[in-house]
């Protein structure tokens, strides 16, 4: 699968992205929307991710198996977004249906829409092995087993690719860490054994053979891929930790020295230095009220770091911008419910962002439609009038340049 195709297909251009102007006039303007509009369906999306040539988004969405949604054509080329231009309401171009919880899932490092081959992503779901599926058809391509201590099949937490070639997969156990040929369907060609859980892992470009991945049990390790040596990342105090299983891990794009954490139920998002590994180099703060992935991510060239939070807001650190050894923050309410997953395009000033969490509903009396009941979610009390709602969509956000109205 390995080729030496250019990074966008050939008919698409973008415009040189400069993120030093992103968010410059403190706006978000909506420029798309995918929805799942039936809550008792319990339809909350779980994070997304944009195709590395950015035409397109991939979500899981709970009960409803996996989406791919393309970005509007008239975004590639643009300069400025109208705050008047109206919505456009998506549609998923590709639909694998629901086959069990998705646990993680990524797109080929090297996928690029010029060349078909390219086009598949992989995904771990429930009492199933690791599968690829065709961005085109959402046809199976082929399945990568990894077997536990009894050698029976067991289902991947996290995956990663390879970052250069994408020749490698690399899938998290609960006991183990293996890796997987691409072009060789089938069972693991290394091992590795871990005292804890890999609940989400992160490999850099510049450190090929090193796999950083955090554990429920609040720790992160670093596994050389060579001598199998693990190492240990900060300690439990509560100023060099997380107080609960970390679920996001990630490297800064630009210089690769750094990678942030985030964890469930902990509004601390951790930055680490790969050079001294004892003590985070910076804290941030979000909002983090509930036990599923709220996911991170750093814009193309390492400007920005972004994250949702159970309140429905967008936080945006400017990384290059700090003042005391602290970035400077912007906050967009963008949501009305959990917003769980953000997304920077590779080249264009468009964030895609996801919403929706789990709801407990009350008890139903003779009246089951499909009408909301009631919701007790991990909602602020003092704001009952956001008690009930339920938002499960995938967003597209201009962050660039702005045309503002008047009003």
């Amino acid at each position: 699968m390995q080729t030496d195709e250019p990074t966008t297909p050939p008919d698409v251009h973008y415009k040189r992205t400069v993120e030093s102007d992103f968010f410059g006039d403190r706006t978000c303007v909506e420029v798309a929307r995918c929805s799942w509009d039936r809550p008792v369906r319990q339809n909350y999306l779980q994070g997304c991710r944009w195709s590395p040539d950015g035409t397109c988004v991939l979500t899981a969405v709970n009960n409803d198996g996996m989406h791919i949604v393309e970005m509007p054509t008239d975004l590639y080329r643009a300069e400025t977004v109208s705050e008047d231009r109206p919505v456009d309401i998506l549609t998923s171009a590709v639909h694998v249906k629901e086959g069990g919880l998705v646990y993680d899932y990524a797109w080929y490092p090297r996928m690029n829409s010029g060349y078909p081959e390219t086009c598949c992503w992989i995904a771990s779901r429930q009492h199933e092995p690791i599968q690829m599926w065709d961005a085109f058809t959402g046809a199976l391509r082929c399945s990568y087993k990894g077997y536990d201590q009894y050698d029976e099949v067991e289902a991947a937490l996290s995956l990663a690719f390879s970052p250069v070639d994408g020749s490698t997969i690399y899938g998290g156990y609960k006991k183990s860490l293996k890796s997987f040929d691409v072009n060789i369907p089938g069972r693991e060609t290394a091992s590795w054994r871990t005292k804890s859980t890999a609940s989400c892992m992160a490999i850099a470009s510049s450190m090929p053979d090193t796999i950083i991945f955090g554990s429920w049990n609040r720790s992160i390790s670093v596994l050389d891929t060579r001598s199998g040596e693990i190492l240990s990342v900060g300690n439990y105090t509560p100023a060099n930790s997380h107080t609960a299983g970390v679920t996001w891990l990630g490297f800064a794009p630009d210089t690769e020295d750094q990678f942030a954490s985030g964890a469930r139920k902990d509004p601390k998002v951790l930055l680490w230095d790969v050079r001294k590994l004892t003590v985070p180099v910076r804290t941030l703060y979000r909002t983090c009220a509930t036990n599923q992935r709220i996911y991170l991510d750093f814009s193309t060239q390492g400007h920005w770091l972004a994250s949702g939070d159970t309140d429905g807001t967008l936080h945006a650190w400017n990384l290059r911008d700090a003042e005391n050894d602290r970035s400077k923050e912007l906050q967009f309410p963008l949501h009305r419910d959990c917003l769980n997953g953000v997304s920077f395009h590779p080249h264009a000033p468009v964030l895609a962002t996801t919403s929706g969490q789990y709801h407990f509903s009350r008890p139903a009396g003779d009246d089951e439609d499909d009408q909301v009941v009631g919701c007790e979610a991990s909602i602020p009390a003092d704001n009952q009038k956001r008690e009930n709602y339920v938002e499960n969509s995938l967003t597209l956000w201009w962050i660039g340049k702005a045309v503002l109205s008047e009003e």
